[in-house]
């Protein structure tokens, strides 16, 4: 079977290799035959995750890939799209008490890749604990249907139609970067924090916000103390799906667009009430329906450009698009959404993503899942620095906000070799 790929394929380069390592980090280490069994059941129940990208016509598309998916015993990661990958976009591996599934970006996000993770867990769990106390209602399995709409190109042939659209007007900012001389040199570093769901929502609530705004403030305070003397905006960068304008609920792709909220450093003044209310309202603005559908528009109307273009000239209109569109900014914040783990929450101690490493990525990038009763927010920097984590540690304090350092480690992301 063949999947129509998404334009961005074509702008995927070596500073745009857009790969992803989710980690779940269960209570006890992880046994090889269980893993095995869990990602073969993997292999069946999601076909159009085993692909391999193909050139035809001058175009790409991906087709089904029968070789067996990679899993790593050590927990390196495997180059995806390459013969160590076996050529898929998605490779597994293990390491101790932790379960790592590397893929594409450009074949899923958060939302897209879950409830893979969420079945993988699931007969891993089923081969060696048994599944008494398990829901399966929001788990999908091999003896469930594989709906067309989990694998179905999600865009229309034609722009969608949408008045009384909110204008966004394209802004110049000045943000708040970071030398090379905050870092080390070692490579990429992730500080794994950890909030009680109860506590964050409690406050966040009560200033009308959500996780993202929230978490966006404790970034603002924290940077804040850092540099107080800063003349520049924090920019936060905010992805956004577009499932509901689509209509694609279930839909594996990649569906995210990215919108800036902007504070200054004349924000200082506002109390967090102030803070929060500032960003939920850059938010909902951001998140309007009708920017989504923009951005869909905007991504048909360069599929249709690219039809008539050799390979080459789409490589090169998509990236010229995309350095367009990656401007710098502070710091990127991600939700994911409330999971629902159906009680295989008992045998996790945590999860978290890996992201955000491209020619554009030398900000923080910060990741928030959810698990149990807690928000896993994974703080990832171009290098080690514990000077952030401790100032937004000491942010969540002065609101009574108890937060954890759950760890903390040098990572690397999976490789991609360029179709």
């Amino acid at each position: 079977m063949k999947y129509k790929t998404t334009p961005l394929f074509y702008g995927a380069n070596e500073n745009f290799k857009g790969t992803v390592r989710f980690v779940v980090e269960l209570k006890e280490d992880v046994d090889f035959e269980p893993l095995r069994y869990a990602v073969e059941q993997v292999k069946k129940r999601y076909p159009y995750f085993s692909v391999q990208i193909k050139e035809e016509n001058e175009a790409f598309v991906l087709v089904d890939n029968d070789r067996p998916f990679v899993i790593s015993l050590d927990g390196t990661s495997k180059c995806l799209n390459s013969e160590e990958s076996n050529y898929h976009l998605v490779a597994f591996g293990l390491k101790d008490n932790r379960i790592f599934v590397d893929f594409s970006h450009l074949i899923a996000d958060g939302n897209g890749i879950t409830p893979l993770v969420k079945t993988l867990l699931y007969y891993y769990i089923e081969n060696k604990y048994g599944t008494d106390g398990i829901d399966t209602e929001d788990i999908r399995l091999v003896s469930d249907s594989v709906l067309e709409e989990e694998y179905i190109y999600p865009f229309p042939d034609e722009p969608i139609v949408m008045e009384d659209a909110i204008p966004i007007k394209p802004k110049e900012y000045d943000p708040l970067t970071f030398d090379d001389a905050f870092f080390d040199d070692g490579g990429p570093y992730a500080y794994h924090l950890q909030v009680r769901q109860e506590d964050l929502m409690k406050y966040a609530k009560i200033n009308d916000g959500s996780p993202v705004s929230f978490i966006g403030v404790m970034m603002y305070k924290a940077l804040m103390s850092l540099f107080p003397e800063t003349e520049k905006d924090i920019l936060i960068e905010i992805p956004h799906e577009y499932r509901k304008a689509l209509g694609r609920p279930l839909s594996h792709d990649s569906l995210v667009r990215v919108f800036v909220v902007r504070l200054t450093p004349k924000d200082q003044s506002k109390d967090i009430e102030m803070l929060n209310t500032a960003i939920r309202g850059q938010i909902v603005l951001g998140g309007d329906v009708s920017q989504d559908i923009e951005a869909i528009n905007g991504l048909i109307q360069m599929d249709g450009y690219l039809k008539n273009l050799s390979l080459a000239e789409k490589k090169q209109a998509l990236w010229d698009m995309l350095s367009n569109v990656m401007a710098p900014h502070t710091t990127g914040i991600s939700y994911t959404g409330n999971i629902s783990w159906g009680g295989m929450d008992k045998y996790l101690k945590d999860v978290y993503p890996y992201a955000g490493e491209n020619k554009f990525s030398g900000s923080i990038s910060v990741e928030v899942f959810s698990f149990g009763d807690y928000f896993s927010i994974n703080v990832m920097q171009p290098g080690e620095n514990p000077a952030l984590i401790q100032e937004m540690i000491n942010a969540f304090s002065k609101c009574g906000i108890k937060c954890n350092l759950s760890g903390e480690e040098r990572y690397a992301l999976p490789d991609y070799l360029i179709p």
